[in-house]
């Protein structure tokens, strides 16, 4: 179920990382913050925009008593620009460049070789040193530099006002170390009737839905540092709003949209972290430090979206793929049980 549940919901590129993101603590709160913000961003965004793909596969509605089961993958395309960050130094309060380029591979990037030094001012107006080296990122690993997510959906007909309730939930599922649960809600209003071609196979119809994903994960059995209560915490709400049509050849169904995306990411490194500073020259510690709760970072995607898609239509049983154009152009695939 721990892996079932990592795959479904893409937590795997952030807690695998985890103990490597955690060294970033030891240029202090507000730089290790920016530092992962930076680091982790386009992992953040393509989850974002894959949360908001996958609502429909055709413009129809449901007619009473109808309803459909649909399974839904997606791959959020990460733009090379995003692959890299651009360490400056002035953006930092306790870090430098010791060593390296200072183009950073993000965590969707490749191998890096960059090692950032941490200085931290004491009371006796000496500094203590930490060197760290940034850690690679998953890039180079996969087949396709894209951002998977899945979820899973059910769609029931409400025939009063000739729309599709469409709802997608998991409940709050644990194992030892990890705990994920999602919520979401959307409401696809047909405007066929209205226009006057419900008889024909053309059909218009609007969504609006939103998504609510958290997660908690315990990284204190993996920690580099002592401490308590040490975990990441990930919070993220999307919302999307679209205009769809479809014209409906039987055997074969295509589809079109275009709306707007909005969603926020909140991830935060929880606990107390006791971190100690080894001064480079006589390789002695000499100042300890209690952090707590020191890392958190809020993440944005939003901006305008347009889809094309197909669906082919074998009975009760669908299988659609569709391209949408946005930031993170997004590939999104998979199957449907629809009854009408």
């Amino acid at each position: 179920m721990k892996k079932f549940i990592l795959l479904l919901f893409l937590l795997i590129p952030f807690l695998g990382k985890s103990q490597d993101i955690e060294q970033f603590l030891l240029s202090g709160t507000e730089d290790a913050s920016k530092l992962t913000e930076n680091y982790v961003n386009p992992v953040a965004k393509g989850f974002m925009y894959g949360l908001n793909n996958g609502w429909y596969t055709t413009a129809r509605t449901h007619k009473k008593f109808g309803f459909d089961i649909t399974l839904v993958a997606n791959l959020a395309q990460v733009p090379g620009k995003d692959e890299i960050f651009n360490f400056v130094a002035s953006d930092y309060k306790n870090l430098s460049l010791q060593s390296g380029p200072s183009k950073i591979q993000t965590l969707f990037g490749g191998e890096n070789t960059t090692v950032l030094q941490a200085k931290i001012e004491t009371d006796g107006g000496s500094f203590d040193l930490a060197n760290f080296n940034m850690p690679d990122g998953i890039g180079d690993d996969l087949p396709i530099k894209a951002v998977p997510s899945a979820t899973l959906q059910v769609g029931i007909g409400i025939p009063v006002i000739d729309a599709d309730l469409k709802i997608r939930y998991l409940p709050k599922l644990g194992t030892s170390d990890l705990e994920t649960g999602m919520f979401g809600i959307g409401i696809q209003k047909s405007f066929s009737k209205l226009l006057k071609i419900d008889k024909t196979p053309f059909d218009v119809s609007a969504l609006l839905a939103f998504t609510n994903l958290n997660a908690e994960y315990d990284i204190q059995g993996d920690s580099e540092f002592n401490g308590s209560g040490q975990k990441l915490e990930f919070s993220t709400n999307a919302y999307t709003i679209q205009a769809i049509a479809s014209v409906n050849l039987k055997l074969i169904e295509f589809y079109g949209a275009l709306g707007y995306n909005t969603a926020k990411m909140d991830v935060n490194i929880k606990g107390t972290y006791e971190l100690e500073y080894t001064e480079v020259n006589s390789g002695l510690t000499v100042v300890s430090e209690t952090l707590i709760d020191p890392v958190s970072v809020e993440f944005d995607a939003s901006g305008v979206r347009a889809t094309v898609g197909t669906r082919l239509n074998l009975g009760f049983f669908k299988i659609f793929a569709d391209y949408t154009m946005q930031e993170y152009n997004t590939i999104t695939g998979g199957i449907a049980f629809s009854f009408r």
